[in-house]
C-alpha cells in the first residue's frame, strides 16, 4: 500500500469542509459549544489569536481523515455507507461525550443534548473519506 495525492487530497478537503461547516454552525448557533473550546478547558493556547486555535484544529483533522483513510483501505469488503455509519456514531457519541464529561448529564438528557447538525456533518464527512477510499481501492 503506498500513499498517493488522492490520499492527500482527500483528507486535506475533508478537514477544509469540517472546518468551515463546524464555523458554520458555530456562527449560527447550531451547536452551543466551541469547536476551539478545547484551549480552554485543556489551558493551552489561551492567549493565542482564534485564527491559530482553528488552523491547528484543521490540521489535527487533517491527520484524523488521513488515518481514516488508511484503515478503510482494509475494509473495503464492508459497503462504505454501514463502516460510515458505525464510525459516525462511535465518533459522535465520544466526541460528545467529550464535550459534556463535567455536566453530570443522565444517559437521557446527554442523548437530548446530542447537537444533530454536528451529527450531519460529521456523517457526510467520514462518508466522503470511507466512500473516497473504497472506491480507490476497488478501482486501482
Amino acid at each position: 500500500m503506498r500513499i498517493t495525492a488522492t490520499h492527500f487530497w482527500t483528507a486535506l478537503m475533508a478537514a477544509v469542509l469540517s472546518i468551515f461547516s463546524l464555523k458554520f454552525l458555530r456562527v449560527f448557533k447550531f451547536i452551543d459549544w466551541s469547536p476551539v473550546g478545547w484551549s480552554e478547558r485543556l489551558h493551552i493556547f489561551t492567549t493565542t489569536p482564534g485564527w491559530f486555535k482553528w488552523t491547528l484544529l484543521g490540521i489535527v483533522c487533517f491527520v484524523l481523515f488521513f488515518l481514516l483513510y488508511m484503515i478503510t483501505l482494509f475494509t473495503s469488503k464492508i459497503p462504505p455507507s454501514v463502516s460510515s455509519l458505525i464510525i459516525t456514531i462511535i465518533a459522535l457519541i465520544f466526541i460528545e461525550w467529550a464535550i459534556y464529561v463535567n455536566a453530570e448529564l443522565t444517559m437521557k438528557q446527554f442523548l437530548k443534548k446530542l447537537s444533530i447538525p454536528f451529527a450531519c456533518l460529521l456523517a457526510m464527512v467520514i462518508r466522503f473519506v470511507i466512500g473516497t477510499s473504497v472506491y480507490m481501492r476497488k478501482t486501482f
